[in-house]
């Protein structure tokens, strides 16, 4: 596994997929109605969306990263016991040496978190990346946790009042979507293209691909040539969902006559104009080396 420098850092990569998230989820479809909702005004660190939270009665900036648990800056919470956590990004999840800090309130909105334990490190690269203070990375777990939807549109996050379902979110993502893996395998690439958002970013072992043309273009040249030959498998694991965006990670595998690669993956979904869900992001590691087809029973 990668020690958390490789993890987060360069930290560029963490603050490239903020980025990039921001960027994508943009568009209007992600927008929901928040009338009447706690909302909360979306801040900038250059183009990074930021918010304001309340930690132990201080105001401190956090960046939204749906990719990532939260993180601390170890600038910012200097106090708490150094031991072994976990932290995730994009790149996949890591025990490294951290400080754990001990939260006892912290206040977005109305909303209210109590005797938080977290992890924090290093992050001062991102506030110089971005020219401006950062005091932690908002993530993922806690986002959840309070229920927040974010509209880049009109910036703002805001708060629901029901818990999100996020298995009955991924059910319909599967029923939309549950022919792109059989057109995957058999090297359709017409009907794979219907799985993608027009605006898709792949990371690959092997590259980044921006748009349905060059993620096609990769597809094709990389394995669907071995079609019909050729097997993936998905195995899904934590599902988030946030109004209509839906995250989730996973392991997969991809056979064909010349290799087979195994690996750990992250994927984000966001319905359309027409309510169909459709993949918006896609990051794709490898747990180990390619080996020969057939060396793996």
């Amino acid at each position: 596994m990668l020690d958390v420098m490789r993890l987060i850092g360069p930290v560029a990569a963490l603050v490239s997929f903020a980025l990039s998230l921001a960027i994508s989820l943009s568009s209007p479809v992600n927008a929901q109605t928040t009338s009447g909702k706690d909302e909360i005004p979306l801040e900038r660190c250059d183009r990074l969306p930021v918010v304001t939270m309340k930690v132990a009665g201080v105001n401190r900036r956090f960046l939204l990263d749906t990719g990532a648990t939260t993180i601390l800056n170890l600038n910012s919470f200097a106090l708490g016991e150094s031991k072994s956590v976990q932290i995730t990004s994009w790149s996949g999840t890591a025990a490294t040496s951290a400080r754990e800090v001990f939260l006892p309130e912290v206040d977005l909105g109305k909303q209210k978190l109590l005797n938080l334990k977290l992890p924090a490190i290093d992050l001062s690269p991102i506030g110089k990346a971005c020219g401006g203070a950062i005091d932690g990375i908002l993530g993922v777990d806690l986002l959840d946790r309070m229920g927040m939807t974010i509209d880049f549109k009109r910036r703002i996050a805001a708060f629901t009042s029901e818990p999100l379902d996020s298995a009955g979110a991924f059910a319909e993502m599967q029923r939309d979507m549950g022919f792109c893996d059989t057109a995957f395998n058999q090297g359709d690439g017409k009907a794979i293209t219907e799985c993608f958002d027009p605006e898709i970013i792949l990371y690959t072992p092997h590259g980044e691909f921006r748009g349905r043309q060059a993620v096609m273009g990769y597809l094709t040249d990389r394995y669907f040539k071995f079609a019909p030959k050729l097997h993936y498998e998905m195995k899904p694991h934590d599902v988030r969902s946030f109004g209509d965006a839906l995250w989730y990670s996973y392991d997969y595998s991809i056979e064909t006559p010349g290799e087979y690669i195994s690996g750990h993956g992250m994927s984000m979904c966001r319905k359309d104009a027409a309510g169909r869900w459709r993949i918006l992001n896609m990051h794709n590691s490898l747990m180990e080396p390619a080996v020969a087809a057939g060396a793996v029973n």
